[in-house]
């Protein structure tokens, strides 16, 4: 026979079942009705890509809620602090006019409620910045629910398998 050139082909046969050096299985955090799937089989996906959203309508409700806790907690801290600088103002007059009169007035009681007024005034100064505090926190909380509506993937590779689609309620799990 003559001597040909060509392309020379090695195959490779084995038994068994073919599996993923490493697999992933990706979950919720959230419970709620899946509004989008964004990926099918066989897709190649990178770290964080987004995968699915649950319906975020609930959550954004609660973000706009807490918001306005937070704006109407800050206001009321605003007025505390009103509150706080007219008590000592009012005290500082009657300290005066007891300084000047030698102790004769006001009476010893008005003193002691003026420095009572002062001492609440700043409680509850405290009171307004410590709500305002857990306002941000409860804030942050939802805003953190909200970004876990989007499912992401946690590794780069290849979707092997989709059980759910649009419109289908899922639970907090894998």
């Amino acid at each position: 026979a003559t001597v040909e050139r060509g392309r020379l082909v090695t195959s490779v046969s084995a038994t068994g079942k073919l599996a993923p050096t490493n697999q992933v299985t990706v979950g919720s955090q959230l419970s709620g009705l899946v509004v989008k799937v964004l990926v099918d089989v066989n897709d190649h996906v990178s770290a964080g890509q987004a995968l699915a959203e649950i319906d975020p309508e609930q959550l954004d409700d609660q973000i706009r809620q807490n918001q306005a806790q937070l704006a109407a907690n800050q206001a009321q801290v605003a007025q505390a602090q009103a509150t706080v600088a007219e008590s000592q103002a009012q005290l500082a007059r009657l300290e005066e006019v007891s300084r000047l009169s030698g102790g004769r007035v006001p009476s010893k009681t008005e003193l002691q409620t003026g420095r009572a007024d002062a001492q609440r005034a700043v409680a509850a100064l405290k009171v307004a910045q410590a709500n305002v505090v857990a306002s941000q926190a409860t804030l942050a909380q939802t805003q953190t629910q909200r970004a876990r509506a989007v499912i992401r993937s946690p590794v780069a590779g290849v979707v092997l398998a989709r059980q759910v689609d649009p419109g289908q309620t899922v639970a907090a799990s894998f």
